[in-house]
C-alpha cells in the first residue's frame, strides 16, 4: 500500500474519531448540577429590618436639671431653677413626671401621669404649692408634645420638645397673673 494512501487513511480516521467524540459530547444530557440547583435553590435574601423607632416618652425618661423664667403680669420676670424626673412605662406607653421649680419669690411642684395612644395624649396633673389639679390632653408627634392642661380654676397650653439630651418646656396659662413659664433642661449627668 502506498504511504500516501496510508497517511490519508490515518488522517481520515483521526478526523472521524475527533468528530465522533465531539458529536457525542454535544448530544450528551446536561450535567445534574443545574437540575439539582433548581430542586434546592438557595433561600432568598431577606431585607434587613430597620430598628423600631424609640417611643417619644422613652427619650424623656430620666432626671433633668435646668432653669428658665416665670413671667407675670406687671412686667415681672424671675429666673427659675428646676429639676425634673420622668419615668416611662413601656408596657402601656405611660409617662409619670415630676417637675420642681423655684425662684426667689415663687415655687411650684407639678406632677402628672399620662398615656399615649396612636399619637393622642391623656392623663391627669396636679400642682402642690397652689393646690390645683385637673386633666391633660394633647398630641405627641415625634419629639414634640402639644397639650392643654385644665382644671377648675386653671387652663394652660403646654409644649415640650426633646432633642437628644436637651428638653424645652413652655407653659402658657390663660386668664391668670402668670403669663408664661419657660424652662430649658439638660439630662442630668450628660
Amino acid at each position: 500500500m502506498n504511504t500516501s494512501i496510508l497517511c490519508s487513511l490515518k488522517r481520515g480516521l483521526a478526523a472521524f474519531v475527533f468528530i465522533s467524540a465531539f458529536a457525542s459530547a454535544a448530544q450528551a444530557e446536561p450535567a445534574e448540577a443545574p437540575v439539582e440547583m433548581l430542586k434546592n435553590p438557595t433561600p432568598p435574601v431577606q431585607q434587613a429590618s430597620l430598628p423600631k423607632p424609640e417611643h417619644p416618652f422613652a427619650t424623656m425618661a430620666g432626671t433633668w436639671t435646668g432653669g428658665g423664667t416665670i413671667e407675670l403680669t406687671g412686667e415681672i420676670k424671675e429666673n427659675l431653677r428646676c429639676r425634673a424626673n420622668y419615668n416611662y412605662g413601656a408596657a402601656n406607653n405611660s409617662l409619670a413626671l415630676s417637675i420642681r421649680c423655684a425662684s426667689d419669690n415663687y415655687k411650684f411642684e407639678l406632677t402628672s401621669n399620662v398615656v399615649e395612644r396612636r399619637g393622642q395624649l391623656s392623663g391627669t396633673w396636679s400642682e402642690a404649692a397652689y393646690k390645683v389639679s385637673g386633666q391633660i390632653s394633647g398630641r405627641v408627634q415625634g419629639n414634640h408634645i402639644a397639650a392643654i392642661a385644665s382644671g377648675d380654676s386653671f387652663t394652660s397650653d403646654l409644649a415640650v420638645t426633646t432633642t437628644a439630651n436637651r428638653m424645652s418646656v413652655t407653659m402658657t396659662p390663660k386668664a391668670t397673673y402668670v403669663i408664661a413659664v419657660k424652662m430649658a433642661f439638660n439630662r442630668a449627668g450628660k
